[in-house]
């Protein structure tokens, strides 16, 4: 514990550098595109209308709840992939961080965790991004719930921090096994089937909803999709095995870092 709070110390020391690198990332990735930054919008608008289009009309009447009418599957899925996006991009993004810092880490004393700062910044704007945009579509449709929406912090800061540690420990495996990074991805597509979000877990019967409940994402997308589609404060002790399961996550990680680091810069 006490070495996360000496790295988060130190991260205020190095915050030129966590700026330097979340504005090379944000510019990086729309550099040379004609559509620029309009991509952070366009790639899951796109999911969200297949989506739509696809289940709308067999999922519509088996949502929990049926105050939003015409546009309740919108809003259901919209808090789903969004949180979603959240969570992959902070996860695909910290099991690459040491490779893609190759250089910097190799020729650079400074403290290494710092890197992981930049990632979660990112991801957060983006997320701030669409979740402005989704509030927009809220309004407009008369479906704001409120000042319900801030019971979502908790879930929104779980969902981060069980990417960070899974990324994380993804992360240092990936540095000696390549293969990790592959296994990640296709995690990522079984794990997105898992969660309720393009479905209510309502509609699984009670066996499987037992069993999907395992899956720590569960609970932080459903909380969001409570709050959104319904306007209800969740309940927030559904949020311990999740954080649980990240605090696990974090401390493997971290214990495999300290214990690895030395032969880790040999394979770098």
């Amino acid at each position: 514990m006490t070495y996360w709070f000496r790295s988060l110390a130190s991260t205020w020391s190095y915050r030129g550098m966590v700026r330097a690198i979340s504005e090379r990332d944000l510019r990086a990735r729309y550099t040379g595109s004609v559509l620029g930054p309009l991509w952070l919008i366009l790639q899951p608008l796109a999911m969200i209308l297949i989506y739509t289009l696809v289940f709308s009309q067999v999922m519509q009447a088996r949502l929990p709840g049926t105050q939003s009418g015409a546009f309740g599957y919108s809003i259901f899925i919209c808090a789903g992939l969004i949180s979603w996006g959240l969570f992959t991009e902070i996860c695909q993004r910290t099991k690459g961080v040491f490779l893609e810092h190759a250089n910097l880490i190799k020729k650079v004393q400074f403290p290494k965790l710092v890197l992981l700062v930049p990632i979660v910044v990112v991801a957060l704007f983006n997320f701030l991004v669409l979740t402005l945009l989704y509030f927009v579509f809220l309004l407009l449709i008369g479906a704001w719930p409120g000042w319900a929406i801030l019971a979502a912090i908790p879930a929104v800061l779980t969902l981060a921090v069980l990417a960070l540690g899974m990324g994380l420990l993804a992360g240092v495996l990936h540095v000696f096994v390549r293969d990790v990074g592959q296994i990640i991805d296709i995690s990522m597509q079984l794990l997105f089937w898992a969660t309720p979000i393009v479905y209510p877990i309502s509609i699984l019967p009670e066996a499987f909803k037992s069993l999907i409940r395992l899956n720590p994402v569960v609970a932080p997308i459903t909380q969001l999709q409570q709050v959104f589609l319904a306007g209800q404060i969740p309940d927030y002790s559904t949020l311990a095995y999740p954080l649980a399961v990240a605090a696990v996550f974090l401390a493997l990680a971290l214990w495999c870092y300290r214990r690895l680091f030395s032969e880790m810069l040999d394979y770098l």
